[in-house]
């Protein structure tokens, strides 16, 4: 988008210049936390998926551009995070780029790591026509001779780049930046994206192969999730396992007002003194091909100190004969408790082992290496 300075009032360009500077329009910057970052470990894969996102949406993406390759995935963090306040980012990123600031990262991948990837997507929303300082930090923090750069990023009105991408080749020096197949979303519409985004990287030849010896086909992620917490562990776990996932959904799904336990008059407080209530039809109960998962990784929120009883008839209605079980929760305060040894009483067969419970946004790694330490096979 090209703006004449000339011909604007200083109102007029400051309104044009805020609107684009947004890639990731959100006054939610909960997900900038440490919690996102995982170390790089898995090098075999040769393909490192880094992104900074500021609302979510670049997270988003970049999940689906791991999930989709196979490869490690990276989140840049800023030392000093910008503000959950729109305008004040936006302040606090035009005052960076005018300074050629290099504001500190937080870095958890090693030069030897990143010389074990020869892909590298890198992902990033578009502010101010450029990439974000922090991006420039990063860019500049590592050799990537020899490397393959494949850009993506979201944006409000500077789709094709143009500022962006050439900022990214002058940087990545002795890196091949494949700017002509950068993908490009506009960042109100990340969220319906993730088709978009999947197509892309199978039409650039990156899907991952699949493993016929690997644990899918033998290991899956079943869980119900009321706000998105559980959800997101679950993915996690999958990921990690590449195992495969069944969302138990309920035919009458939960609303926010539903779940504001505070609210005495809501759907869960009303299920919870009327148990006659809590017998909750799902979408589905029967998972296909059932018979041939060894393993089951089972999630749920607590409510009340147990497992949310929306799980219960999934469990009444399933043989976990010659299965085993490894409950996981997550929940504000309270523990895992009795509930998974009382899940297994209601499934009266499995062989259900300790779970671990989650808070509502737990570390990803921290999900992640619990995963792994499971050893499934």
């Amino acid at each position: 988008m090209a703006i004449n300075r000339k011909k604007l009032p200083a109102v007029l360009l400051a309104i044009i210049l805020i609107f684009v500077f947004t890639a990731c329009v959100s006054s939610n910057n909960s997900m900038q936390t440490s919690a996102d970052t995982m170390p790089v470990g898995k090098t075999e894969n040769r393909i490192l998926v880094v992104y900074y996102s500021w609302s979510g949406h670049l997270d988003s993406m970049a999940h689906w551009v791991a999930d989709e390759t196979g490869g490690d995935l990276y989140r840049v963090l800023p030392k000093n995070p910008y503000p959950d306040n729109y305008n004040q980012t936006a302040d606090r990123a035009r005052a960076e780029q005018n300074n050629n600031e290099r504001p500190e990262i937080v870095v958890d991948i090693t030069p030897d790591q990143m010389s074990q990837y020869d892909t590298v997507f890198f992902g990033f929303p578009v502010w101010w026509y450029d990439l974000p300082m922090c991006m420039w930090t990063f860019l500049e923090s590592y050799d990537f001779s020899g490397k393959t750069i494949i850009p993506f990023f979201s944006h409000e009105g500077s789709s094709n780049g143009a500022g962006a991408l050439p900022t990214v080749e002058r940087l990545a020096v002795g890196a091949a930046v494949r700017s002509s197949d950068a993908l490009s979303i506009r960042g109100g519409n990340v969220d319906g994206s993730e088709n978009d985004v999947r197509a892309w990287v199978q039409k650039l030849g990156y899907q991952k192969s699949e493993n016929p010896s690997a644990s899918a086909g033998k290991t899956i992620v079943v869980y119900f999730s009321g706000s998105g917490n559980t959800k997101r562990v679950a993915g996690f776990v999958a990921d990690e396992l590449n195992a495969d996932s069944f969302e138990l959904v309920p035919v009458t799904p939960y609303t926010a007002a539903d779940l504001n336990w505070r609210d005495r008059s809501s759907r869960v407080n009303k299920e919870h003194d009327d148990p006659s209530l809590q017998d909750i039809e799902l979408a589905a109960t029967e998972v296909p091909n059932w018979s041939e998962y060894d393993t089951v990784l089972f999630g749920y929120p607590i409510w009340w100190r147990e497992a949310s009883w929306v799980v219960n008839s999934f469990i009444k209605n399933n043989d976990f004969t010659g299965k085993t079980v490894v409950p996981f929760c997550t929940s504000t305060s309270s523990g895992l408790g009795d509930s998974g040894t009382n899940l297994e009483k209601m499934a009266g067969t499995g062989n259900w082992l300790e779970g671990i419970r989650f808070s509502e946004m737990p570390d990803e790694n921290s999900v992640r290496e619990w995963a792994r330490g499971l050893n499934i096979k």
